[in-house]
């Protein structure tokens, strides 16, 4: 089943990026509940572009000097948008970091590493590794249910670093995903964010370069620091799956990376549901 579901992601990702490299909302790989029929069954998924959405093992950049990592601190802003109060905002982003870095070292006062986590009820150790589902933050110093249900939807987690936005994905709900970009370096709302998105071409912005040239930024010359964070393209994508066979009902979840224009499963996980 899992193979199968496999072979049509694959299928819908591969003529997708045969046509172009430009990934946008108006491709088959964004219409929504896809049904793909087995013998003695079904597969029904959607797609989640995974460059729609805040990285989280971004958060693994250090700072440079005394100049803070800017995805810690965009971390740190997005949960305050969502309504984190601003310590403990602070708390969980400087504490994602220590879970993903290498180090043992807290580099602030509201970070955690092993030593906190060993002194719990149930101690564990950080991970000083990627996050590989975003269902990790559970286990973050100061992340409780009612936050990570909250920013949840903002999130990501692929095996890389870099922090890549496609713009032409980011959902209009998540419009705070692009105000935390830009924050600390224009006079912009979550509501300017949103307009922009509700105003995007049916398939999207051909370049950053065009992204950039609309009338929300006046004209401002935009930092590479920015540009650098932006894409119109995605080469992550994560297709979430319900599988009915022979009255058996399982949770799919495939993640596929794009190189070459072209589709590789990097991992299955499932989970039986009935």
């Amino acid at each position: 089943m899992a193979r199968s579901l496999g072979d049509f992601g694959r299928l819908v990702l591969d003529q997708d990026f045969s046509d172009s490299s430009i990934i946008s909302l108006d491709q088959n790989w964004a219409l929504p509940e896809m049904v793909f029929p087995l013998e003695n069954g079904s597969i029904a998924g959607e797609f989640k572009d995974l460059r729609s959405c805040f990285n989280l093992n971004a958060l693994a950049e250090k700072d440079d000097g005394d100049t803070r990592a800017r995805p810690v601190q965009q971390f740190e802003n997005l949960l305050i948008e969502i309504g984190v109060n601003d310590y403990s905002a602070e708390m969980i982003a400087e504490s994602s970091r220590d879970w993903i870095d290498s180090d043992d070292q807290s580099d602030v006062a509201l970070g955690a590493e092993d030593s906190i986590y060993q002194a719990r009820g149930v101690p564990h150790l950080s991970a000083d590794n990627y996050m590989v589902d975003i269902t990790e933050l559970r286990a973050v110093q100061g992340v409780g249910q009612k936050v990570f249900e909250r920013i949840a939807p903002y999130l990501c987690a692929i095996p890389s670093a870099e922090q890549k936005i496609n713009v032409n994905t980011v959902a209009v709900e998540q419009a705070a995903i692009l105000y935390v970009i830009f924050k600390d370096s224009f006079s912009l709302t979550v509501d300017d964010f949103t307009e922009l998105l509700e105003d995007r071409p049916v398939s999207g912005w051909s370049s950053v370069d065009d992204f950039l040239a609309s009338s929300i930024f006046d004209g401002s010359t935009v930092s590479s620091d920015i540009s650098n964070e932006l894409s119109v393209t995605s080469e992550f994508f994560q297709l979430n799956a319900i599988a009915e066979f022979e009255d058996r009902i399982n949770a799919l979840q495939v993640l596929f990376q794009i190189n070459d224009k072209k589709a590789t499963v990097i991992r299955y996980q499932s989970g039986g549901f009935k």
